[in-house]
């Protein structure tokens, strides 16, 4: 009886622990005048994904940027491990040994009814017990425009007294800000509590990602009455939570 019991705790432990779709790159090749990333993927969740499209970033030990990947995954099937290869967009195949990192992006999921699937990103995991064996640090990103090479504006808050930057990879270059792909950074400021090169992560305990998101914080407590702002920020590496007053 206690064997029986046993087994059906663990299947249904199993399925609860595996709702998701594990991933990683498990080597980098270069055949020839290319380079190739090596890929696999085990679609273990209850959602069904017909098509997922990935952009992976390739970076060197101290992430500075190397290449990028496209990938394009159809009619995955579920539980089984689907191993590919894709090629990676970069200057000079002879950078190809440099690369110890990659970022992964999940662009989107399509369901098998057609629709897009929202909230995709959220099922991705890494393999870990894949991961014990690569030789390439995997890491995921929410944060699509991150390595974006376009000229990105800043914006005023008037309520906080503060110019701000989207965060992407020359700006955290810049300001020496590491293992984070999402926020906005202050650039210029009349605050006394905000410093320039803050990297704000979250307000009001939600995730920032543009200057909307922030703004839309800012618009609901001030329809509140509310008078300041919980901000959850990044200064000199260390995380940081301020209060910080909202100028009418």
């Amino acid at each position: 009886m206690y064997k029986i019991l046993l087994f059906f705790i663990l299947i249904i432990s199993g399925n609860t622990l595996s709702d998701n779709i594990l991933v990683n790159v498990t080597g980098v090749t270069k055949v020839g005048e290319e380079c190739f990333l090596s890929i696999e993927i085990q679609d273990q969740s209850k959602t069904k994904i017909a098509n997922v499209d990935l952009s992976i970033y390739s970076l060197d030990e101290n992430n500075s940027l190397i290449g990028k990947s496209e990938i394009g995954l159809k009619k995955i099937r579920k539980k089984q491990p689907y191993k590919t290869f894709t090629p990676i967009i970069m200057n000079s195949v002879e950078l190809c040994k440099n690369i110890k990192k990659t970022d992964l992006v999940v662009k989107e999921c399509q369901l098998i009814n057609g629709t897009s699937y929202k909230n995709c990103s959220n099922l991705f995991e890494i393999d870990k017990k894949e991961s014990t064996t690569s030789i390439i640090e995997v890491n995921f990103s929410n944060n699509s425009n991150y390595y974006l090479n376009t000229k990105r504006e800043d914006f005023f808050i008037p309520e906080l007294g503060v110019r701000l930057k989207v965060l992407d990879i020359k700006t955290a270059q810049y300001y020496n800000i590491e293992n984070y792909k999402n926020g906005l950074v202050v650039i210029n400021n009349s605050n006394s509590i905000l410093k320039e090169g803050d990297l704000i992560i979250e307000a009001e305990m939600n995730s920032i990602f543009k200057v909307q998101d922030l703004n839309e914080k800012i618009k609901d407590l001030k329809t509140n009455n509310k008078k300041s702002i919980l901000l959850s920020l990044v200064r000199e590496k260390e995380e940081k939570l301020f209060a910080v007053f909202l100028r009418k």
